[in-house]
């Protein structure tokens, strides 16, 4: 299993008899409690604590170029968004969609903006989800992608409402599935086991 700042390998990373190595360094591990704490506190309505610790994880991670720096950045948007302060929630959420085109994570990009773009939509705020749509159109056009790309559900096994190693939520459409039963978290990169 691999921690949240180590990069992603193509080939399938995780063996199937373990869920998260017992042997993880010591960075990794606190870095692992402090998005398990920040997911907690988002749960408990504590938003601006929550973002900044999202924040500290996604500088760390993308200094290391870690494949979960975009969704940390993400995460710490909608937490900005959340505790009021719209403009820095909405600078986190541009930097995790530039991050995820930089490291060429495309598959996810017309899901996560669809995502976002109506999470904009239901805090009111409009003005911006206007000049997002525009942006991310544009963007997804270079590629040959386009938002309704992210209308069509794939039918997916049902995975846990939550991930056990970090707490964040899991999204079928949004996580990296490995086969029909495991997929990884978003967050952490911890594998999740699909409903048997």
């Amino acid at each position: 299993m691999m921690p949240i700042f180590r990069r992603l390998r193509r080939r399938r990373p995780f063996p199937t008899d373990r869920r998260y190595p017992r042997d993880l360094p010591p960075a990794a591990r606190e870095a692992l409690r402090q998005l398990k704490q920040a997911h907690e506190l988002m749960e408990q309505n504590q938003p601006s604590k929550a973002a900044a610790i999202f924040d500290k994880l996604a500088e760390q991670g993308s200094k290391r170029e870690a494949p979960r720096a975009p969704q940390l950045y993400l995460q710490a948007g909608r937490a900005w968004i959340k505790a009021g302060d719209i403009e820095r929630g909405v600078q986190r959420l541009n930097t995790g969609l530039d991050l995820m085109v930089r490291m060429k994570q495309l598959r996810r990009l017309p899901v996560v903006s669809q995502r976002i773009l109506t999470e904009l939509k239901e805090h009111g705020l409009t003005d911006q989800a206007v000049t997002f749509e525009a942006k991310i159109k544009n963007l997804l056009a270079t590629y040959g992608l386009s938002l309704a790309s992210a209308s069509t559900p794939t039918e997916k096994p049902q995975l846990p409402a939550k991930c056990s190693y970090c707490g964040g939520n899991v999204l079928p459409d949004e996580v990296e599935w490995f086969d029909n039963q495991q997929a990884s978290c978003t967050y952490c990169g911890s594998i999740l086991e699909a409903k048997t």
